[in-house]
């Protein structure tokens, strides 16, 4: 199958022969074992024993007959080549945070999904896992399973750009949010990004933001949609314009979740290993979720294999069973807003209602309750 390219190879490994010689080129010599009694594992052998693990959801058991490798030796390889593989591709495939990268990243929101000054979509997913010894409830979550947190920024083509992974399932997006790095370093403005631009004529310069669902609070870098409760049941039609254009923009980081669990099988079911080996799991999967489609980037639509299509219409995916909803917060006085903050989104609001209005933003807003 690999000298024939067969898709069955595609299949079984998720990757395609040319792709998987490249990764191997690059993870390979860091796994090689040297000659010690007995002949070692050969990398090529460890990376497809890591690889058909990830992308089966097969238990490491079944793994180890398939590839006639001891179990404890399966896990200890899945460990170490996940490791690995996060190592050598975290700083080729993940967002470096520079002003022109940032600019770069607003320019395909703007071009694909109609939304100016949009740095990524951030969104958190509960990775189901098998309850760590001794935690209690710690990694309990809302939805009554034991999860750890991948808190991500999506790029418009489904790339993540920024990842946190662990934090205990109890915890809500926005708690996570705020806590992880990532947001301390947004809260801090040390994330490099460019300067405010105008975008209309005689308007105020507005930032460049992130955009986000209910579950985060709304601040000068993050756009989330205005809210429905109890006492504002009926949203005039430039809110619901405004939560239109946002959740279109937003749900590209709902298909890249949807991608990743597709694509890696071991998300379709609690991931039973120890704690520290899930989290390199999860690191390994994005990671190669981003130098999949970065390298098939380059390739015509018919030929790519992980992602064929961002159209509109087909980005609606189907999310595993790995995956569930993070807990959404309403607007309350511990997430207090900023008036420059409701000031942005007034603005962003007024420009798609104007200069910023697309055709058919008025059909689904009034055929949806946006």
């Amino acid at each position: 199958m690999l000298n024939s390219n067969d898709p069955k190879y595609c299949n079984f490994l998720r990757l395609s022969s040319i792709l998987f010689e490249k990764l191997l080129e690059i993870v390979g010599p860091k796994f090689q074992k040297q000659y010690a009694v007995r002949e070692p594992i050969p990398p090529r052998t460890r990376l497809e024993l890591t690889l058909r693990y990830l992308s089966s959801g097969d238990s490491m058991a079944s793994v180890s007959y398939a590839f006639r490798v001891g179990n404890n030796t399966t896990s200890k390889i899945i460990s170490e080549t996940c490791q690995c593989i996060w190592d050598e591709l975290q700083e080729k495939v993940f967002l470096n945070p520079t002003a022109e990268n940032w600019q770069m990243v607003a320019k395909d929101f703007e071009e694909q999904w109609n939304y100016p000054n949009c740095i990524g979509a951030l969104d958190g997913k509960h990775v189901k896992v098998e309850a760590p010894p001794n935690s209690g409830s710690t990694y309990y979550n809302y939805k009554g399973d034991h999860s750890i947190n991948l808190m991500t920024i999506s790029d418009a083509k489904y790339s993540f750009l920024l990842l946190d992974i662990g934090a205990e399932g109890r915890q809500s997006d926005g708690g996570v949010f705020r806590k992880s790095e990532i947001g301390i370093r947004f809260e801090n403005g040390n994330m490099n990004l460019p300067k405010p631009t105008q975008l209309e004529m005689n308007k105020p310069e507005l930032p460049y933001i992130l955009v986000a669902d209910e579950a985060f609070a709304l601040t000068p870098y993050i756009m989330r949609p205005f809210p429905r409760n109890t006492h504002d049941l009926d949203l005039d039609l430039r809110k619901k314009v405004f939560n239109y254009r946002l959740s279109r923009a937003r749900r590209v980081v709902e298909s890249a979740f949807g991608l990743l669990a597709t694509r890696w099988r071991i998300y379709r079911k609690p991931i039973n290993t120890s704690l520290t080996t899930a989290i390199k799991i999860v690191q390994a999967t994005t990671a190669l979720h981003n130098f999949i489609i970065q390298f098939e980037a380059s390739l015509p639509l018919a030929e790519r294999t992980y992602c064929r299509n961002n159209q509109e219409e087909n980005t609606n995916l189907i999310y595993a069973s790995a995956f569930t909803e993070t807990e959404s917060l309403r607007e309350n006085s511990q997430y207090a807003q900023s008036q420059y903050a409701v000031q942005v989104r007034e603005h962003y609001t007024d420009f798609f209602m104007n200069t910023g209005a697309v055709d058919w933003q008025w059909d689904k807003v009034l055929s949806n309750d946006f």
